[in-house]
């Protein structure tokens, strides 16, 4: 298969009140191969952890930053809003998000997630309750009963239920950037979601863009819906027109139907092989574990975890930006690095209602956009050389934030399709685009198409395959004749967009 990278970490925790530098350390590199394995010695040196300046308030100087780049520390909002900020100790300057896009990871020990996530559902219900008062107030000062005002409410009411956004006044404009804040704070904390959306909650593999609603949105929808009855009536000297009416319900939201489907490698089917997937609500990704890295008996495969971790800690109803997507795998990556073994490669995307596709690869597993026929966009692996791919392991010096990104806008009638090296390594872009072109088929059909034809190539020792070009140019004698195909685990994830 692949090369595995065994290399001290870069990045440095920061879980107590002092931090050494580790002496210089001496690194090894396996190739991800099933049968052998070919070592290169590297030696690598992890920096000293910079200290808080000494011109910060006695209240920081008191308090362990959770990570540092420069004057700017990280640190957990304990007695509000159980989030993290960050603190310049020379400016005096703080903010929500990091500081930088190079800011360490923030990790959270368990009593210091437990605490946080319950300063977070405090700070939800005061929210939620001064919304509410608000709300009813202003409901209570509406009199107007005339068939205008009624007819406005009603728009209002629509649009309000169609905004994705944010809506009525205390979650509009300026509550934006908290929300998006939030989303980004989850994902350090890994708890999932974000302060408007996953601090109030988080709620297969097939999945037709569906997700259950919170308990808890009752109230914000209730809020919401008296909000708008308000605004309506102050409309209501504003005839409300049959086609302004036909606008406020239109949508152009992007449906999908969304599968995956994963067949192990025929020798390791007795254990299920290392590929794993995860969708949830419009957020998916696959995970190729690295054959070649060294696992222990009895503890879970690093793929696997980060599939897991991915589906627990995405809340079903946001779509990531590219920052989030790189967080929220940065934040998974970190917690595999203590709970599980191997190495993997990833491949994680976000798709939103109005069709805007973000996608973070690390590796070489592929993401495909399918468009009347063709492939239209593609992501772009990354490697350190010929079946080395940059990937994911405690020891490996490769981080989600090196990936390879991909944006695009998807449109009705588009078909993506992303897989592990299993899938790209054997099938042309014209046989994946042939194999997925039947608009009237569901997704689960075909991503088993693409997946039964992948490994059927697989076996065919003639066939003609974009691995077998690859490996002849590289001097592979096992592919000299420039034929062949390459058995590996295999998986899909084929998401219909109407």
């Amino acid at each position: 298969m692949k090369w595995s990278s065994t290399v001290l970490a870069l990045a440095v925790v920061v879980a107590s009140s002092s931090a050494f530098a580790p002496a210089a350390s001496t690194a090894t590199l396996h190739r991800r191969f099933d049968g052998f394995s070919s070592i290169a010695t590297t030696t690598t040196t992890t920096p000293t952890t910079p200290t808080v300046s000494s011109s910060s308030s006695s209240r920081l100087w008191m308090m362990e930053p959770l990570a540092q780049e420069g004057e700017w520390a990280a640190y957990l909002d304990e007695q509000s809003t159980g989030l993290v900020y960050y603190f310049n100790a020379a400016t005096g300057e703080s903010k929500w998000e990091p500081p930088t896009s190079s800011f360490p990871s923030v990790y959270l020990e368990p009593d210091q997630r437990v605490a946080a996530k319950t300063k977070q559902k405090e700070y939800k219900a005061s929210v939620v309750s001064a919304t509410t008062s608000t709300a009813a107030a202003a409901a209570t000062s509406t009199t107007s009963t005339s068939t205008t005002t009624k007819e406005a409410a009603s728009t209002v009411k629509g649009e309000q239920e169609n905004d994705t956004s944010g809506g009525f006044p205390f979650f509009g404009s300026r509550a934006k950037k908290t929300e998006d804040l939030a989303d980004e704070q989850e994902a350090d904390t890994k708890t999932g979601g974000g302060l408007l959306g996953a601090i109030f909650g988080r709620k297969s593999q097939e999945n037709d863009d569906t997700a259950d609603d919170d308990d808890d949105d009752s109230a914000v929808n209730g809020a919401a819906a008296a909000i708008a009855a308000s605004t309506a009536a102050a409309a209501a000297s504003k005839p409300v027109t049959a086609a302004a009416a036909a606008a406020a319900t239109d949508t152009t939201s992007i449906k999908i139907d969304m599968s995956a489907y994963v067949l192990p490698h025929p020798a390791k089917v007795r254990w299920g092989g290392e590929d794993a997937v995860f969708i949830r609500g419009r957020s998916f990704g696959v995970f190729d574990g690295v054959s070649g890295a060294e696992k222990l008996d009895g503890v879970p495969l690093y793929s696997v975890t980060l599939a897991q971790e991915l589906k627990a800690m995405v809340d079903p109803k946001e779509f990531l930006s590219m920052l989030e997507l790189t967080q929220i795998l940065t934040s998974a990556a970190e917690f595999a690095d203590k709970a599980a073994t191997g190495a993997s490669t990833a491949v994680v995307a976000s798709l939103s209602d109005e069709g805007e596709l973000n996608v973070l690869n690390v590796g070489d597993c592929t993401c495909a956009v399918v468009r009347e026929g063709k492939v239209t966009a593609k992501t772009k692996e990354i490697i350190h050389y010929f079946d080395c791919p940059y990937q994911l392991s405690e020891d490996s010096p490769d981080r989600p934030r090196d990936g390879t990104k991909l944006k695009l806008k998807v449109k009705k009638g588009d078909v993506i399709v992303m897989g592990s090296d299993g899938i790209f390594d054997n099938l042309q872009d014209v046989e994946i685009c042939e194999l997925v072109s039947n608009q009237k088929t569901r997704s689960s059909a075909l991503a088993r198409k693409v997946v039964e034809r992948s490994r059927r190539v697989s076996l065919d020792v003639s066939a003609d395959t974009p691995y077998a070009k690859l490996a002849k140019r590289n001097g592979d004698e096992d592919y000299s004749s420039g034929l062949g195909g390459k058995v590996d685990d295999v998986s899909c994830i084929v998401v219909k967009c109407s």
